[in-house]
């Protein structure tokens, strides 16, 4: 069990990295919904089929996000916790059975309340595995994010910056607003 739960650690940071590394031709499709309970859906299609749907949930200070294979198997659950000022805190990655922790998610701010950092620490060795760098510029628009993947395997590598880090807390603003109305 163990040696197939170190495959499913490789292959979740494998598809993080490739997600990561890739720059995709075509934006992801966007869909916002209420479903039959009062929560807020959206489901982001993306060009290669695989889709991801981010619910926010009645009582619970967060967002889940579970992605789909493009052939439609359960890839991961990330469970997402907000501050009370409704900033990410924290993240949960699950395997695609719900049951497994994989990774665990801190999110760092600077002065101005602005996302500076994403830190991925491996479970339950607690060891940190990447970090996603934000710089701002004199008007305080955000970079691309630099992501740095900290292979224990090797050397450190740096994987191209793309947009795709940005869709969680653009959605998270977006369901938010759609909220409020």
């Amino acid at each position: 069990m163990d040696g197939m739960r170190k495959q499913i650690h490789r292959w979740i940071l494998a598809m993080v990295m490739a997600t990561a590394a890739a720059i995709p031709a075509v934006q992801a499709q966007s869909t916002e919904v209420m479903n039959e309970t009062g929560d807020m859906v959206r489901v982001m299609r993306h060009p290669d089929g695989t889709r991801a749907i981010y619910q926010r949930q009645k009582g619970w200070q967060g967002m889940r996000c579970s992605s789909y294979t493009a052939s439609g198997r359960l890839a991961a659950v990330n469970d997402y916790r907000e501050g009370k000022y409704g900033q990410l805190v924290g993240c949960i990655i699950y395997d695609h059975t719900k049951k497994n922790i994989i990774y665990k998610v801190a999110y760092g701010y600077d002065s101005r309340a602005r996302l500076v950092e994403e830190r991925m620490y491996s479970h339950p060795q607690g060891k940190l595995v990447q970090r996603v760098i934000y710089k701002y510029d004199n008007r305080g628009n955000r970079s691309k994010p630099l992501i740095v993947s900290l292979n224990t395997a090797g050397p450190v590598t740096e994987v191209a910056p793309t947009a795709q880090y940005d869709d969680v807390n653009a959605i998270n603003r977006s369901m938010k607003q759609g909220r409020r109305k």
